[in-house]
């Protein structure tokens, strides 16, 4: 084993830390007490006595239009209520179900296959060489240090000179806020955005998962994103890791996201839902018609794989894989690529990262993977990993005094870090076009210019695993004519 591997670390305290904080990369049902529906009429229209109705017999129902997609979000667990709705509009209403509570998991699949060995009983820190440099202080100094990442995507910076993005294309990070203080990042949030949490009326980032995401996109300091002058606009549906979010608040901050004429919108999140279950179809077709009339809107979205390594292009194999036999799943809101760009992630050798999801991709961006040792013999490689931003005001993780890592930083995985490079180059791609004096360009024809532009993975063509290739701004830029 070569001296970089000697220096690796096999720590208990670092795999926690990994599991509660940054492999926590997508959003999973769990089975908390329903307290709301969803209902998705015909010809994308509410009734308007359907709402008169609730306001006089059900004062004290939460109720919400979403007129745009003609969508009625209710807040009870009353089934008198739901039966009177399914009685008085059968003819209008084309779906209706329960809106299941969601949580941001704090496990994933490296817990179960780490800690179970019982011969490891207590942590174990060996320094590594991530730790040998000083805290960087000059700007970019970081991303020159361990930005493998972002030199795949840049060709080592140069797409930085040719275009850096501008304040006027905005990126809308559909998440757990941001940091708002974060000096790589603060400079690039031109609007405080929106919270669809109930109760919560703020936008800042209190999980992490948020920040890291805006990192990758635009910042623009030590560390720099993807297109480092790209302007951030938050828009928070998730809170804390316990609590989680709704899919309505997702459906409903996409939406918002189009209406407020945002350039580009990043899903670094997602859930399963089941063809074959009656009430997980209203969440599903929420999702189509909030996702195309974005689409409609001009707005481009970008969206997370997954992070759990099947192969979703089929939903009864998928079902299978999930061990759900018999049925039919579908990951939200990435799978619906028709209307958004589906992002997968690649390693530091330009393979699919073992815990990738794949099947229905556009693109493949680089966000990382646990080392050439994890498989065999469990051991994590810091040095592939992704360096990202982290909040300032959150606690310092335990893996940065272990790797000597400056505050605001930290090191993770997941293809909730690999679309939001690819929302930043889309981003660039448009303020190189502005640059140019175009209108404002379609989904189609980025569409057209990242495919174009993409370096070619696997198989030759487009491919399950990753899309047209892997992304390539720097060939991007010059592309837009």
């Amino acid at each position: 084993m070569n001296k970089l591997l000697k220096k690796l670390i096999i720590s208990i305290g670092f795999i926690l830390f990994i599991n509660s904080f940054t492999f926590s990369t997508h959003i999973l049902a769990n089975n908390q007490s329903q307290e709301s529906y969803l209902i998705i009429f015909k010809d994308n229209k509410v009734p308007n006595q359907a709402v008169e109705l609730l306001k006089q017999k059900y004062k004290s129902t939460p109720i919400s239009v979403i007129s745009e997609i003609g969508a009625l979000k209710v807040g009870t667990t009353s089934n008198l209520l739901i039966k009177e709705l399914k009685k008085a509009y059968k003819k209008q209403i084309q779906y209706i179900g329960p809106e299941t509570k969601l949580e941001a998991p704090r496990d994933f699949k490296i817990k179960n296959q780490f800690l179970i060995r019982d011969n490891v009983k207590e942590s174990k820190m060996i320094d590594s060489s991530l730790s040998e440099h000083s805290i960087p202080l000059n700007s970019g100094e970081l991303s020159n240090l361990y930005g493998w990442d972002t030199d795949k995507i840049t060709n080592n910076g140069e797409s930085y000179k040719k275009q850096p993005g501008n304040s006027t294309i905005k990126v809308a990070l559909i998440d757990s806020g941001v940091d708002f203080s974060h000096p790589d990042i603060k400079d690039n949030i031109v609007s405080k955005g929106k919270s669809f949490v109930p109760g919560v009326t703020d936008t800042e980032d209190r999980m992490g998962h948020g920040t890291m995401t805006a990192g990758a996109i635009a910042a623009n300091g030590k560390l720099l994103g993807v297109g480092p002058k790209l302007g951030i606009v938050p828009y928070k549906v998730m809170d804390n890791w316990i609590d989680g979010a709704e899919s309505t608040w997702v459906i409903s901050a996409i939406i918002q996201a189009a209406n407020d004429n945002m350039d580009v919108i990043n899903l670094s999140l997602g859930t399963y839902k089941s063809l074959d279950k009656q009430e997980d179809a209203a969440i599903i077709e929420g999702y189509n018609r909030a996702i195309k009339y974005a689409y409609k809107k001009g707005t481009i979205t970008v969206a997370s794989a997954g992070n759990e390594g099947y192969d979703t292009s089929d939903a009864a194999k998928l079902a299978v894989q999930m061990g759900l036999e018999g049925d039919k799943q579908v990951h939200l809101p990435g799978g619906n690529s028709q209307y958004l760009l589906n992002v997968s992630a690649t390693n530091k050798q330009d393979q699919l990262s073992s815990y990738s999801n794949f099947g229905s991709i556009d693109l493949a961006a680089p966000a990382g993977d646990y080392g050439e040792y994890w498989e065999s013999e469990g051991i994590i490689d810091p040095s592939s990993l992704t360096l990202v931003a982290y909040p300032t005001t959150l606690p310092e993780p335990y893996i940065n005094q272990v790797l000597n890592l400056p505050r605001g930083y930290t090191l993770s995985v997941g293809t909730s870090l690999a679309a939001p490079k690819v929302s930043g180059a889309v981003g660039v791609i448009l303020a190189e076009n502005q640059a140019k004096g175009h209108k404002r360009i379609p989904m189609t024809k980025v569409r057209n210019i990242l495919k174009r532009s993409a370096t070619d993975l696997g198989p030759k063509g487009k491919d399950d695993k990753f899309g047209y290739g892997l992304l390539n701004l720097d060939r991007a830029i010059d592309l837009v004519h």
